[in-house]
């Protein structure tokens, strides 16, 4: 009697997330049953949720030496393993799991989430699938396949998944903003913004819907509805660089230049080699005809952009060849967005500007 009211205590302290109460309600019914194998995985799993993963992979080992079999216990150990960062070990720990119990979704799953750690992304969504037959109508699954495909510019069969999820449960706001930023990516923008406006209406505090509701707006020119949502987000917010930067495209497009430039400037006060915030700076200085601060700034652009791109040559000796004629597409392809910008159209015929294209 005495056990199951330590136990009901350690219960509700870790659902209040007080672990290190837990712990020491754990070690008194330890102290009676040292073997109790639930009670010693309960316990390192708190130490997991503290941080103390090399404490609680050597608490799950005693679980492992005892019962080779614990599927728990093999569980426990590769999840700790995977947020240690330990991601091959962490595969041979949920395989361990799965040759207990081979159809346990959450395995599965977390195989899965190791795999895209791994960038094995087809091992991936083979797992996801594996685990997705198991329980159909997972919406959680439904949207980790659309994530991976996503994420590998495969947004077409990523929004059949996502709608899939939806089909399920019509309001979900995972579902919603993962359908959302596929179709901001297939530039299908009304779309996303039906998509990003029904998922704020459920949750008016889903800053990263809003702010996806922002993005959609922009590219829809609506940027005086940009402009609310990103200073909504800025009221509880206030140093979101994201929303700082995208404030500042909505008051561009709104041809509030002197505005948009504050908000660019406060980013690069911060982090002067931000590319972005350079690259719209020199749109909204463009439209104030201030053309020598314009070739200032693109030209700080295309150094950095060489820096980066040198960076990244170096990082990989190997791959030297291939990375320099990334460098020269990469470069060029920055060129060409300036020279398709209706924004530098009147820089055309400027003489600096000239210079600078043809040095670049």
């Amino acid at each position: 009697m005495i056990l199951n009211s330590l136990l009901q205590q350690a219960i509700n302290n870790f659902d209040k997330k007080k672990f290190e109460k837990s712990i020491q309600l754990f070690e008194k019914i330890l102290e009676k049953e040292p073997n109790n194998s639930e009670i010693i995985t309960n316990k390192a799993t708190c130490l997991a949720e503290l941080g103390r993963y090399e404490e609680s992979i050597e608490q799950l080992e005693k679980v492992l030496n005892q019962n080779p079999d614990d599927f728990d216990g093999w569980y426990n150990k590769a999840t700790t393993l995977y947020d240690m960062g330990k991601y091959e070990d962490a595969l041979d720990g949920f395989n361990r799991a799965l040759k207990i119990n081979s159809d346990d979704t959450n395995a599965l799953c977390n195989k899965a989430n190791v795999f895209v750690a791994l960038g094995r992304h087809d091992d991936a969504i083979s797992t996801y699938k594996h685990a997705l037959k198991i329980n159909p109508g997972d919406i959680e699954i439904l949207n980790n396949i659309g994530i991976v495909y996503a994420g590998e510019k495969q947004h077409y069969r990523a929004i059949e998944y996502f709608e899939s999820a939806l089909n399920i449960k019509k309001n979900d706001i995972d579902s919603l903003c993962n359908l959302g930023n596929s179709l901001l990516e297939i530039e299908k923008f009304r779309l996303s913004y039906e998509c990003f406006k029904q998922a704020v209406k459920h949750d008016p505090n889903d800053f990263d819907a809003l702010f996806r509701l922002g993005i959609a707006c922009n590219n829809l020119k609506k940027p005086e509805e940009a402009l609310m949502h990103f200073t909504t987000i800025l009221r509880n917010e206030k140093d979101n660089t994201d929303a700082i930067i995208n404030k500042g495209y909505s008051l561009h497009l709104l041809r509030k230049y002197k505005q948009a430039i504050l908000c660019f400037d406060k980013i690069l006060k911060e982090n002067p080699e931000d590319m972005n915030s350079l690259y719209l700076k020199a749109k909204s200085t463009v439209k104030q005809q201030n053309y020598k601060q314009t070739c200032v700034l693109i030209s700080k652009l295309l150094q950095l952009e060489r820096k980066n791109d040198h960076s990244n040559h170096e990082h990989d000796e190997h791959e030297h060849d291939e990375h320099e004629h990334e460098h020269e597409h990469e470069h060029e392809h920055f060129l060409n967005k300036i020279k398709k910008d209706s924004d530098f159209i009147g820089l055309k015929n400027d003489i600096n500007f000239k210079i600078l294209i043809h040095d670049s």
